[in-house]
């Protein structure tokens, strides 16, 4: 969760007091990684013996592990409000998901609407039915059901005869889509001072309680199924993807990032 939230607009200096170590600091690694990564979010240069830190042209927000939300805003004439809906109406655009004007919050910043789009979507999907499939396991039963592996059998339960070394199929949520966004929920909980998307995120993450928690989430994507029946999850897996697929070029990677998503806006989005 962060406790401390700066506003900026893209292109613009970032002031940073000299007694503000910490924040200084986050802003050099941050600006180091950005170098690396080829995406100038945050450049940073010395000007008479001291650090300078410059917007870069990448809008979005970045949440550090110390609890600092930086959020960066197109460039406008326009109001902070008119801004922020650029930015939100973009990342609507890139999920799938339909900006409501209307119902948009001026006052939430993005990384916050990121966050809530994700858990109303999420919890649409578990309120319809979370997809499930059927697995192989293999276990010890009191009971045969399935397949008797023999040689496992005997090997297992050679003094223990009242167990059965089996094979069968069970119906379980355990599915990539449904991992990936167990993974991103319990992320995104982490991150979000919201008490409603809190509540939605800890109501998601126990409807997946069966789910177990990936190992490796960008590979999950290539195990997700495009079908009628997984139509529903399109704008979340979208959201996911952008997360955790570093191909989809958005977040964000480093030991002091909570959670991170920037992109480029055209001219054409801050109208």
């Amino acid at each position: 969760m962060y406790t401390r939230h700066i506003c900026i607009s893209a292109n613009e200096r970032i002031a940073v007091s000299g007694e503000n170590t910490g924040l200084s600091k986050l802003l050099s690694d941050f600006a180091e990684l950005c170098a690396a990564d080829g995406r100038k979010v945050v450049i940073a240069g010395r000007k008479n013996g001291a650090e300078k830190f410059m917007i870069g042209s990448y809008c979005g927000a970045v949440c550090f592990t110390d609890g600092t939300l930086i959020e960066i805003l197109p460039s406008t004439r326009d109001s902070i409000a008119d801004a922020r809906k650029a930015l939100c109406n973009e990342f609507c655009r890139r999920s799938g998901f339909t900006f409501d004007p209307y119902g948009f919050d001026p006052e939430m910043n993005f990384m916050e609407y990121f966050i809530s789009v994700f858990a109303g979507e999420t919890m649409k999907i578990i309120k319809s039915g979370v997809l499930s499939t059927y697995t192989s396991r293999e276990e010890n039963m009191t009971s045969v059901q399935g397949t008797i592996l023999f040689p496992e059998n005997i090997r297992r339960n050679l003094v223990h005869r009242e167990r059965i070394y089996v094979r069968h199929d069970i119906f379980t949520p355990d599915r990539a889509e449904n991992r990936i966004i167990k993974a991103a929920a319990a992320k995104l909980i982490k991150v979000t001072a919201n008490s409603h998307s809190s509540h939605l995120l800890m109501e998601a993450l126990s409807y997946l309680d069966e789910v177990k928690k990936p190992y490796d989430v960008a590979a999950e994507f290539s195990k997700c199924i495009n079908t009628r029946n997984t139509k529903k999850y399109s704008t979340t897996l979208n959201i996911c993807r952008m997360m955790f697929d570093k191909n989809e070029g958005t977040s964000f990677w480093g030991k002091d990032i909570s959670c991170a998503q920037f992109y480029r806006i055209s001219p054409k989005s801050d109208k």
